[in-house]
């Protein structure tokens, strides 16, 4: 069974890839948006709500050398071929990335996060019970919020 660290990583002037621009890629987007706005949307089409917020957004199918100069990427297709086939170019570049809903393809995934101010609660189930991790995360964010 593939386990992960739970880290805090810097990404302050680091530039963030989403591949694929539907409601997979805007669901990831609405965390990582917290955090940075230096966040690229490559995909033939991009959801009309991820355009309005200004990121940088670059409309065509996936190549291996669209991963040039990327820190971190999501592979947020709804092809898993396609989503294979980034992770193996990232795998080869030196590049984390996440395959969404993917945890065996993923270098790292997503815990389930509440931000309020400077201070961050995080809860990951492994990448086995996202369900679990949500309900556990607004069970927190509920009793801080009324504190």
């Amino acid at each position: 069974m593939k386990m992960f660290l739970p880290i805090n990583i810097r990404i302050d002037d680091k530039k963030i890839l989403f591949i694929g621009g539907g409601k997979i890629a805007m669901h990831k987007i609405l965390t990582v948006e917290k955090y940075t706005s230096n966040i690229t949307i490559l995909s033939p089409a991009i959801h009309d709500e991820l355009k309005e917020k200004g990121f940088t957004e670059i409309y065509k199918e996936y190549e291996k050398n669209d991963l040039n100069g990327f820190f971190l990427v999501y592979a947020c297709t709804n092809n898993i071929e396609v989503n294979r086939r980034i992770k193996n170019d990232a795998e080869a570049c030196r590049i984390l990335v996440n395959v969404v809903d993917n945890r065996e393809l993923s270098d790292f995934i997503s815990p389930a996060v509440f931000k309020q101010d400077e201070m961050t609660v995080a809860i990951s189930s492994n990448g086995q019970n996202v369900k679990k991790s949500v309900a556990w995360r607004d069970k927190i964010k509920a009793i801080l919020q009324n504190n």
